[in-house]
Parts: structure tokens; C-alpha cells; sequence
């Protein structure tokens, strides 16, 4: 017995020892002390897909706001961001950028009618989505060789057919090879793959010791496989460092609890931190990305988007690139059922709301121990809202380039005194698209010009003066021009335009003309 007439055991779950009369019996209260604890729930919803992308989540700790995590059901693809983007051969337009894509070019960072061009390509061609590098002479002449290739081949008939065979691609050298549809040869040819380059043929780089960890922790179920998550999340990145160190700041309010025989303390940290293992478990996924399985030729993967205020943003990449980043969709694959899910969240609600009550009736010193923690934690949090999402994701699986021409760059600045040419403009910055590209069918599919008489022949003009290579083409002037044409003038010079040869655009025969928009968009902010 204590010396208050209490057993033992009651100083172990008592708040208040000095005077138990006047905090119920055994010193119990009920104030709420606990808003510390949810405290902060945009800035974790903000971090939430990124906490649940990699075994991290699974570590018993405490976390600012857990209710962010408690949500009725998870997305099935990963946010979006508005934008309209268009294939520049194949006309495929979409009204949203994916969410990888829009963190290796942030679009809201484009100024208005800003022009950019960049170059994306996979820095490892043998992880490139059903693209193998050829195989070298000496291997193929191994008697060992030719027994492996035919034992695969026996035990799995469609493998020849998706992993020994590369991707054709257009060869860009000339536009006649470019628009034809005749598949010419299905193997790979280095002088038509724009990825050519390190590693070269026959020589496989060896995975490093720090991407197999990242794989792992990434989705521990592929060590057993050839495969590697197409974008996983960085190893260093600041918020698995972040989850150590709630891990390590739970066990120390854990032991400081010890110390001061607070039972009530230990138990509510400890509900809490399994309640953040149940319901990252629960939200455990990972990425899975569009791929092409099959060898029949495609046009170019090059693309085109446009934002709101009038910027225009080129990207030139493979349609393997163009399938995983842009024309295909995003999903998210979790490790647990649907049910399972519920399941877990309602299991992670009960514990939560247990903690809560807990937390509430530990001691003084404990409770200032896990107030602070909760403060700092949240402060980190919110400061984590302030890095670049690239901080988060590995993206090194992507080689990105800014090949914008000298003459096409500052093109959201006064360039010159030209009151035309030289100011910054919709017009200005749409030729320097169509420069760029040299094809105009794209700007019909995606609405950047009206469809009038009077914007066809400039998007005639401006598509003829790129192909003669005419980078100083007055486009600013002449659509002045054309617009105050009279009806019998642009008539007559839309026949003498009409008599020369018109070049084949593959976008211009593109089906469906529109795609089916996804009606739930969620805006890109990382939320569940």
C-alpha cells in the first residue's frame, strides 16, 4: 500500500500524486491536452503518399495528425495537374500532367507565355520498359547460352516476344521515315534508338547496394525478381529520415516514461505509435507505371503542354517515356485488400481514439516531454511543405536535359524594341512551338489556335516557314496582317496556298479526336 492508502499500482496511473481528491479518483482528468496530437493534419496530408510509399511507414512512431491518414478509401492513381497536353505524332490530348511529370518540370514554375524544351530518356536502357541492349557475339556462340534460351523459351512461350525483342521507333533522321506506317524492322537498330549511348551493347550495369536497400524498402516482395519499381522513394529521403527519428523520439518518451512509473503514458504512446504501424500498413503502396508490351511500331513520343497562362512546354521523348510519364496512367498498388483496408482503419480509429484519452492523464513531466515532441515534430513537418517534391523521389531513372534553342529562350521577356516581335505574347510563344515542332496539326487537337479561315493560313504560314527553317518569320506581324484580310483576299491566298503539296501529319489522323477526362481530378497536392 501507499502511503495514501492507495496500492501500489495506482502510482503508475496516476497524473497527479500531490493531490488525488482533486483530479478524480486516483488523480485521473479528462482536460484536453491532446490537441497537440492533431494538430497539423494539412501538413501531413500533404507528406501522406510519400510516408505510405516505402516500409517506412510500418515503424511504430508518433506522427502530427494521424487522422490524415484515416480516410474511407484510397485512390487508385496518384493526383494529377491540370494542363492541357497533346502528342505532337501521335495527337493524343489529355487535360491533366501526371504526378511524376509534373515533379521533373514543375508547371506552376513556367511563367506566362513561357517556351521550354527538354529531353527525356531512360539513363538505363536495359530497365526501359521491354527494351533489352543485343546480346554480343561470344554469347551467342555458348553452347550454356543457346540451353538457357531455349529452356525460357519452352517454359515461357511470350517471352521472346516482350524481353528478347526491343521497341521499333521512327528514325527522326529524315520526315519522310518519320510519317511512315510500315514497320520496317522490329530489332534493335542503334542507329534508330535516340537512348544510344552508356551503358553500350552487351554490358549490364550491376545494381548498387544502396538501390537494392531502396528497392526494398520501396516493396520488399521484388528482391525475389528481376524487376526494380519504376519511381521509387529516394532512400535519403528527408521524410524516412524524419520517420527514424519519431521512432527514436517514441522510444525515448517510452523510457522517460519508465522513469517516472508512468504507466498511462507508456500504454498511450504505445497505442498511438501501433496505430500509425496499422495505418501505414493499411496505406502501403507503391507505383506502377504504363509500359509497352508489344513490338509494333508507334509514332514519336514527343509531347506538348500548355498551361493556363499561356506557356507552352515541349517535351522530346520515346513513347516508352511518353507511356509511363504522360499518355499513360498512374496507379497506385497496394499491399493489403480493400477490405483489409477498412478493416485496418477502423482498427487504427479505436486505438487512436484510446491514445487520445491517455494521453490526456499522464504525468506532468511526461506530458510536457510529449507536447514538445509534438511541436517539434509538427514544425518539421510543415518545414518538409517547403522542399521540392525531387527531394522525395528517386527520379534517376529518367536523364533530363534543357535543350531549348538560344532564339527560342526568354520568351515570357521583351526580347527587342519591336513593338511586335519583340514583346512577349500568345502568339509569339505558339510560333515558337510550331518552329519547334514544324508540324501544326497538334494545335487543332489541343485548342491553342481557333478554327477559323483566318488562323489556318497563319498556322499554314508559320508550319511552311519552320520547314524552310525561317527562325525570324514575322508570326506576330502576320497574324496582324491576316486578320485584316477581307474575305475575297484570304480566299485567294488560301488557293495559292492550297496548289503546293501539303506534308503528311500523323496527328491529324489520330483516333478517338478527344479523350475521355477523368471526372474525379484531384489537384496535385499529395493527398490521399
Amino acid at each position: 500500500m501507499a502511503d495514501d492508502g492507495r496500492p501500489p499500482i495506482a502510482t503508475w496511473f496516476s497524473s497527479d500524486l500531490d493531490d488525488p481528491a482533486d483530479q478524480g479518483p486516483w488523480g485521473w482528468r479528462l482536460d484536453v491536452v491532446t490537441l497537440l496530437a492533431v494538430i497539423g493534419e494539412s501538413s501531413i496530408a500533404e507528406h501522406s503518399q510519400t510516408i505510405t510509399a516505402s516500409i517506412f511507414c510500418l515503424l511504430p512512431r508518433i506522427i502530427p495528425a494521424p487522422q490524415a491518414f484515416l480516410k474511407p478509401s484510397r485512390p487508385a492513381r496518384l493526383p494529377e495537374t491540370t494542363a492541357r497536353m497533346t502528342g505532337v505524332y501521335s495527337g493524343v490530348t489529355l487535360e491533366t500532367v501526371g504526378f511524376f511529370a509534373n515533379i521533373i518540370h514543375p508547371l506552376d514554375e513556367l511563367q506566362p507565355f513561357a517556351f521550354k524544351v527538354l529531353e527525356i530518356k531512360h539513363t538505363d536502357r536495359n530497365n526501359a520498359g521491354g527494351i533489352e541492349v543485343p546480346r554480343t557475339l561470344a554469347e551467342k556462340t555458348k553452347w550454356w547460352f543457346r540451353w538457357r534460351r531455349h529452356k525460357n523459351d519452352s517454359s515461357n512461350p511470350t517471352q521472346g516476344l516482350t524481353h528478347r525483342r526491343t521497341l521499333p521507333r521512327y528514325e527522326p533522321a529524315t520526315p519522310e521515315k518519320r510519317i511512315s506506317d510500315t514497320p520496317t524492322n522490329t530489332l534493335f537498330n542503334s542507329s534508330t534508338d535516340i537512348e544510344v549511348g552508356d551503358p553500350k551493347q552487351g554490358i549490364h550495369r550491376r545494381v548498387t547496394m544502396k538501390e537494392k536497400m531502396q528497392d526494398f524498402a520501396a516493396n520488399p516482395t521484388l528482391v525475389n525478381t528481376a524487376g526494380r519499381p519504376a519511381v521509387p522513394a529516394t532512400l535519403y529521403s528527408p521524410l524516412h529520415i524524419l520517420s527514424v527519428f519519431s521512432f527514436l523520439v517514441t522510444l525515448g518518451i517510452i523510457a522517460l516514461a519508465a522513469y517516472y512509473q508512468d504507466g498511462t503514458a507508456i500504454i498511450a504512446v504505445s497505442l498511438v505509435s501501433l496505430a500509425s504501424s496499422i495505418v501505414g500498413w493499411a496505406s502501403w503502396w507503391r507505383p506502377i507505371l504504363m509500359n509497352r508490351s508489344h513490338t509494333n511500331k508507334v509514332p514519336e513520343g514527343d509531347v506538348i503542354i500548355r498551361t493556363r497562362e499561356g506557356a507552352f512546354l515541349l517535351v522530346k521523348c520515346t513513347e516508352e517515356v511518353a507511356r509511363e510519364l504522360y499518355s499513360g496512367t498512374e496507379e497506385c498498388e497496394y499491399h493489403v485488400s480493400g477490405r483489409a483496408y477498412r478493416v485496418l482503419m477502423g482498427l487504427g480509429t479505436c486505438l487512436l481514439m484510446i491514445s487520445v484519452i491517455l494521453l490526456g492523464n499522464c504525468k506532468w513531466y511526461t506530458q510536457i516531454f510529449i507536447g514538445s515532441s509534438y511541436i517539434i515534430l509538427n514544425g518539421v513537418y510543415w518545414a518538409m511543405g517547403l522542399l521540392d517534391k525531387k527531394y522525395f523521389w528517386d527520379l534517376s531513372r529518367y536523364d533530363i536535359r534543357d535543350v531549348t534553342p538560344p532564339h527560342a529562350r526568354n520568351a515570357h521577356e521583351t526580347t527587342s524594341i519591336d513593338p511586335r516581335e519583340g514583346v512577349k505574347s500568345f502568339t509569339r510563344t505558339l510560333w515558337y512551338a510550331v518552329r519547334e515542332t514544324k508540324r501544326t496539326a497538334w494545335t487543332h487537337r489541343s485548342g491553342a489556335a481557333p478554327d477559323t479561315p483566318q488562323w489556318r493560313k497563319w498556322l499554314a504560314e508559320a508550319e511552311q516557314a519552320a520547314r524552310d527553317g525561317n527562325i525570324n518569320w514575322p508570326a506576330v506581324g502576320r497574324k496582324d496582317d491576316i486578320m485584316k484580310m477581307t474575305e475575297s483576299e484570304l480566299k485567294a491566298e488560301t488557293k495559292k496556298s492550297d496548289s503546293r503539296p501539303q506534308d503528311y501529319d500523323a496527328a491529324e489522323q489520330a483516333a478517338p479526336y478527344t479523350e475521355v477526362q477523368p471526372q474525379n481530378r484531384r489537384p496535385n497536392d499529395g493527398t490521399l
